[in-house]
């Protein structure tokens, strides 16, 4: 049975990724910088590494027939150049296939952190490792905090309200990364979008009705190319919706599990439980290297 190493392997994504590897029988190993994945960590390895100095990756990567790079730091440069030490170590490791998460719209929407990654994008395709990469659209749970944060204030929150946006549930995302795992290189796969495409806005109208929140969503016009690009719908792949859960059946599974988990604590549910990321992206959910 082949060695995969999931990079990212301790955030949201990294976390489902490797669930799905371990119960089809993979041997996964995760990597971060986090010196432990936490409590509920289904692999059988952990490394620890630094994608910003390169500290452990190599060590991460030996022994491994593929690599899952889900790892991102938030940083253009750092996220570039982590993929290339990552990249470098699979070579040197003789890795037969690397698997990258990409985010849709990337060439068309002119945001830094898109350039890394269409950047990295680039340098798998140059590497010569046998590879494989998917873009994704925005995952449900990096809106969800966002959202948590824009509503902060009370009885006001401050919305863009006119971006088109396609959530996809990040478990299907993680579902079909094992299947690219699975299936060997493909190199450009088609993109990954959720079933349906809001407005901004109406995520949020959703999002505060299934939370029972009274809150006056105040327009928040955005000025410039990448939000010009954002509203031509740069960032949206309707033409492959692929998945399967809505922005409103994944708020009501997600917020009535964290109520009944709430309810047999016997505290406040609020907030939802579970595993914070402050580094939740809403263009799509990345993880820290």
């Amino acid at each position: 049975m082949q060695k995969i190493l999931v990079t990212g392997g301790a955030g949201h994504l990294g976390h489902l990724v490797v669930k799905h590897l371990s119960a089809a029988g993979y041997s996964v190993r995760g990597m971060s910088r986090r010196a432990s994945p936490g409590a509920d960590w289904a692999g059988a390895e952990w490394k620890q590494a630094d994608l910003r100095t390169g500290a452990g990756v190599a060590e991460a990567v030996a022994g491994m027939d593929v690599v899952v790079h889900l790892a991102a730091a938030g940083n253009s440069m750092v996220d570039f150049e982590g993929t290339r030490r990552v990249l470098d170590a699979a070579r040197e490791a003789h890795v037969s296939h690397v698997v990258l998460i990409s985010i849709v719209g990337i060439d068309r929407v002119p945001w830094s952190g898109g350039k890394a990654k269409l950047a990295s994008e680039d340098l798998l395709a140059r590497s010569g490792i046998p590879w494989s990469t998917i873009r994704a659209t925005q995952f449900h749970y990096a809106i969800d905090f966002v959202l948590r944060f824009l509503t902060r204030l009370p009885l006001v929150a401050l919305v863009p309200t006119d971006f088109p946006l396609q959530p996809v549930d990040e478990e299907e995302v993680a579902e079909r990364l094992c299947e690219i795992v699975q299936a060997g290189p493909l190199g450009r796969l088609p993109d990954m979008g959720g079933p349906e495409v809001y407005t901004s806005g109406e995520l949020a109208r959703i999002w505060l009705k299934q939370r029972g929140m009274r809150r006056a969503i105040i327009p928040l016009w955005l000025p410039g190319k990448t939000a010009r690009a954002l509203r031509q719908g740069g960032n949206i792949c309707p033409e492959q919706a692929t998945g399967r859960v809505s922005w409103e059946a994944w708020l009501q599974q997600h917020y009535n599990s964290q109520r009944l988990a709430g309810n047999s604590r016997g505290g406040s549910v609020g907030q939802p439980a579970g595993r914070e990321t402050g580094r939740a992206k809403m263009e799509v959910g990345t993880e820290n290297p």
